[in-house]
């Protein structure tokens, strides 16, 4: 096994899911470990001040992983005007491409902006066969 460890920060935008109460869709991007393209895309489901969250993180050129919050992600406001930040612990659960066998996890540390602006860094631990 090889273990893989980096962190990253990407932005992008989070819109509620029409039609599906207290649900957001989440989009962010920006760079990987090796300098390609990262895209990252998931579905949100909020209970007050917590929430689960599962999605994809594509690393361009590369391969991608699924995932899927453990236990329950933590939302509140912040002492920024308009904003709310939190933090959240993914599991990988797939991976294709260069990814495919991966295990681990993901912490993520972001904030969201009341107009959907997202900026989310991530601490990525992953073991690769």
């Amino acid at each position: 096994m090889r273990e893989i460890l980096f962190a990253m920060e990407l932005r992008g935008r989070a819109a509620p899911v029409e039609g599906r109460a207290a649900t957001l869709r989440a989009q962010t991007s920006g760079r990987g470990p090796a300098g390609e393209t990262v895209n990252f895309a998931s579905e949100v489901v909020l209970t007050g001040a917590h929430f689960h969250e599962a999605g994809t993180i594509e690393y361009a050129g590369r391969g991608q992983v699924t995932f899927e919050t453990v236990g329950v992600g933590h939302i509140e406001p912040s002492s920024l005007s308009d904003t709310q930040w939190g933090a959240v612990i993914w599991r990988m659960t797939a991976g294709t491409g260069e990814f495919q066998g991966a295990t681990g996890y993901t912490t993520s540390n972001f904030r969201v902006s009341a107009t959907g602006e997202v900026v989310d860094n991530h601490y990525v631990r992953m073991l690769l066969p």
